[in-house]
């Protein structure tokens, strides 16, 4: 039971109000009404200026203080959706309420001619680079972040010091690949903590808008650990390294592992933005995989994946860009940690 003396006045029918309550139970009125209000300007100026990231983070904050069943609560998630969608690409960019901005974009694109559309796309993709590059380094900034990965490592430092390290390394890059997929959406997002015998985690202070961000935000982990495992390959190869090459196949297998649609991994999560259809193909793929690479792991994510497109609710319109990264990821980690391992046996 909260104090009396936390508790605080309706400003427009002077009833006592809980510090919990977000709208007055007598007359309605919005608690944080002056908050909300700021919010709402914050978010229309970043989405004018084309930040959709820091609109979306503006209009969580804001969905965050009023109460759920309100049209105001409702107008704010459809929003959110649509802002969403802009982001990945399931909508026009003319979508937003800040068209005039990508209006003026599009213009002076296009006249610049195409040397010039290239050195602006290249320069968003560099910048991209430039920006997920400094996550990954402030992440191991973050104290708790980085004791954590240190005694990982020495947990699991039976098998050698340089296997550990590269699969916290793997682990770490998965897990950053979660927080910079969330933060674009504007979600609050903790740095990675790991845990022995478990893993790693991060800790959501809010959560995705639909089945599609859910679904983005989840199969972003084993997105980054593929590139981490080829990485890995890549260095096992250049130098002869066994053990690179064997931290390319424990990081492949462990992406595989989390694409198995159960409990809160990352597969479960991808698996509700598919329709029926789209599921079966994913099983179909996944199982194929198990059987030319001779992995395993990939026929429990096609038996799962198929057993819940038959007896699973899917989504009714699906995600094809979700089905085609769904399918890719299953493919390629499996093949990828086949080729690591016979690499690794040649040498």
């Amino acid at each position: 039971m909260s104090d009396a003396s936390d508790r605080s006045i309706c400003q427009g029918c002077g009833a006592e109000l809980a510090p919990t309550f977000l709208a007055c139970p007598a007359c309605h009125r919005l608690v944080h009404g002056p908050e909300l209000t700021r919010l709402a300007a914050l978010a229309r100026q970043a989405e004018e200026s084309g930040d959709l990231t820091a609109a979306l983070g503006a209009w969580r904050k804001a969905l965050e203080l009023l109460p759920r069943g309100t049209s105001q609560h409702a107008t704010i998630e459809a929003t959110m959706k649509r802002l969403g969608a802009i982001i990945d690409g399931r909508a026009p960019a003319g979508a937003s309420k800040g068209g005039r901005s990508g209006g003026k974009a599009a213009g002076a694109l296009a006249g610049t001619g195409a040397v010039g559309a290239a050195l602006l796309k290249f320069k968003a993709i560099l910048a991209l680079l430039l920006a997920n590059a400094k996550l990954l380094l402030v992440g191991l900034l973050k104290l708790p972040t980085l004791l954590s990965m240190i005694f990982y490592a020495n947990m699991t430092s039976g098998r050698g010091i340089g296997l550990s390290l590269g699969i916290v390394g793997a682990i770490y890059v998965h897990e950053v690949g979660h927080v910079a997929t969330l933060r674009r959406y504007g979600i609050d997002a903790s740095a990675p903590m790991f845990v022995p015998g478990f893993g790693a985690f991060v800790r959501l202070r809010q959560y995705p808008t639909d089945a599609h961000e859910e679904a983005r935000t989840g199969l972003a982990g084993p997105l980054w650990g593929l590139f981490a495992s080829a990485v890995a390959l890549a260095l096992g190869v250049a130098i002869g390294s066994p053990t690179a090459l064997q931290v390319a196949s424990w990081s492949a297998t462990i992406n595989v592992f989390n694409l198995v649609p159960v409990w809160q991994l990352d597969g479960a999560r991808g698996l509700k933005a598919l329709s029926r259809g789209e599921r079966l193909v994913v099983g179909a793929a996944a199982i194929v995989a198990a059987v030319a690479t001779g992995e395993w792991m990939p026929g429990i994510v096609g038996a799962v994946v198929l057993g819940r497109a038959s007896v699973g609710a899917s989504h009714p319109q699906g995600d094809r860009g979700m089905l085609a990264l769904f399918t890719s990821l299953v493919v390629l980690h499996p093949a990828l940690a086949w080729l690591a391992d016979h690499l690794r046996a040649a040498l």
